[in-house]
């Protein structure tokens, strides 16, 4: 009896020297990030209703024009994506302010303009992109932010935030889906409730 336990305890190790195995991963010095940084802030002590209304602040529109990106219409393109992620969210767009429960504004700037030290200090969120290859004068950081205020007190009730490498040359279709991709990132973190 003790010979057939020793016979299957030499198996059972057989077995497990036979299934081990080395298995060499060949790995990338740096490690792959998003092109994009996204960071959002809800106030958790307010609720957004599904379809409530929402209209834009027009002075809390800030748009950093860029001479390097002058025949560009990023400006008009941004409003039409807020627009859009809006109202894909639940929320009814109207015209005046004054009759709407919530307002909309956004900061658009490249770094050269609003550097992350302004970013902090006036919005108090940071996504901190590092992806931006250093000396390369066709591309630099840019930042959006955008928030809702309630009009009702007049708080900041969510603010997102996106950092991305603007490419100066980068085609205008090009420039469009990266828009259009970054600002649903931006507005999936935008909690509405039924």
């Amino acid at each position: 009896m003790n010979r057939f336990y020793n016979s299957l305890l030499i198996l059972a190790t057989m077995l497990l020297l036979a299934s081990c195995v080395t298995e060499t991963v060949e790995t990338t010095p740096r490690m792959k990030f998003s092109e994009t940084a996204v960071i959002s802030v809800q106030d958790p002590h307010s609720t957004i209703k599904k379809g409530s209304t929402i209209a834009w602040l027009p002075d809390a529109v800030m748009f950093y024009k860029d001479e390097r990106m002058k025949n560009s219409s990023i400006r008009k393109l941004l409003e039409q994506e807020i627009e859009k992620n809006v109202k894909a969210r639940g929320l009814t767009l109207v015209e005046s302010v004054s009759g709407a429960r919530y307002a909309v504004a956004y900061t658009a700037a490249l770094e050269s303009a609003l550097d992350d030290t302004d970013i902090i200090r006036r919005f108090g969120l940071l996504p901190g992109n590092t992806q931006i290859p250093d000396g390369d004068a066709n591309v630099e950081k840019g930042t959006l932010i955008v928030y809702i205020f309630d009009n009702s007190n007049n708080e900041v009730v969510w603010r997102s935030a996106a950092q991305v490498g603007v490419h100066f040359d980068m085609p205008m279709e090009k420039r469009k889906q990266r828009i259009q991709r970054i600002l649903a990132e931006m507005f999936m973190t935008l909690e509405v409730a039924e």
